[in-house]
């Protein structure tokens, strides 16, 4: 069962896995995501291999605080025909995005947080649980956390996994996602507009996922199911903050802590290139580069996944 702490002024919720006294992994999850889309198979393997696994909500999803809400102009699209809604959808989507693909950030663009901020409220976490200090596994914007906090928190970090990551989105020299999940993204969006939520997560999920397994949608669509009921927020603010950060590349050398960065070859929104800018700035680093696979961890994989991680770990012994 979860429980709720109070910290930085807002609720996080939290639930533990294993024996406390053993050495803690933390599992923090990407961009609008809750923390139900660790799958508990992967979390039921970490605890077999004699380890505590703290999973939690960031703000803005799930159960914990929320900030983002619908946009008032949101509603006012609502009542447009289809035809107008799609032709407005591809003129917001053409102003947002450059011509890599990646979408534009403004340094004078209101933020409510950003995600220095949302390391803060992993850390403090760890201080409400009493955990002086944890191994971190983060995917995605998650796997961003686990950079800043092993670089602003060294003494909190015993070793990290950053999974599908980035030093940064605004590096002109990376890759920006592909043209289908731009394509993927304005569908998402209509189909949020007209509240069919899942629709919209299946349909960037099709395009995150590589071609090396197959995607299947039914049971993909059953497994989202308790995370919608858990609390989905689609206007989470969680994209503004990974704008609003800056690019950590510069500073990467200074993390001095095990690390294994896991990232796949065929990743439609943050390109293997992200990965290996990763990799190449942390010395010492490892690596685990996956053939075909997207924006996803593959339950065909978890075994090899794990081991990695475990090998991880246990060079922090």
């Amino acid at each position: 069962m979860g429980k709720i702490a109070n910290i930085n002024n807002i609720n996080i919720w939290y639930e533990e896995f294993g024996i406390s006294s053993n050495e803690t992994i933390l599992l923090i999850m990407g961009a609008n995501a809750n923390s139900m889309q660790w799958d508990k198979e992967f979390i039921d393997q970490l605890v077999a291999n004699d380890l505590h696994v703290v999973r939690f909500d960031n703000r803005d999803v799930g159960k914990s605080t929320w900030f983002g809400k619908e946009p008032t102009f949101n509603k006012i699209l609502k009542l447009l025909p289809n035809f107008l809604l799609k032709m407005i959808v591809n003129s917001i989507f053409g102003l947002a995005v450059d011509e890599k693909g990646r979408f534009k950030f403004s340094d004078s663009s209101p933020i409510q947080y950003d995600l220095s901020d949302m390391a803060k409220d992993a850390v403090s976490l760890m201080d409400a649980l009493k955990i002086e200090k944890a191994h971190i596994i983060g995917a995605s914007m998650g796997g961003m956390i686990t950079q800043i906090i092993a670089l602003d928190y060294p003494e909190r970090v015993m070793s990290i996994t950053p999974i599908m990551t980035s030093p940064g989105v605004q590096n002109d020299s990376l890759s920006g996602p592909t043209e289908e999940l731009l394509e993927a993204m304005k569908k998402s969006f209509v189909f949020n507009l007209k509240g069919r939520v899942e629709d919209g997560v299946v349909e960037i999920y099709r395009q995150l996922t590589g071609s090396r397994f197959p995607y299947k949608e039914q049971e993909f669509r059953d497994k989202l199911k308790p995370v919608i009921a858990h609390g989905n927020n689609p206007f989470a603010l969680h994209g503004a903050a990974v704008g609003a950060s800056p690019d950590r590349t510069a500073r990467l050398h200074e993390i001095k802590v095990p690390a294994l960065i896991i990232h796949g070859t065929e990743d439609a929104i943050l390109p293997l290139d992200h990965g290996i800018a990763v990799a190449d700035g942390i010395k010492d680093s490892k690596r685990m580069i996956m053939e075909g696979v997207g924006h996803e961890i593959p339950e065909e994989l978890l075994p090899e996944i794990i081991n990695e991680i475990v090998a991880n770990i246990k060079r922090a012994s």
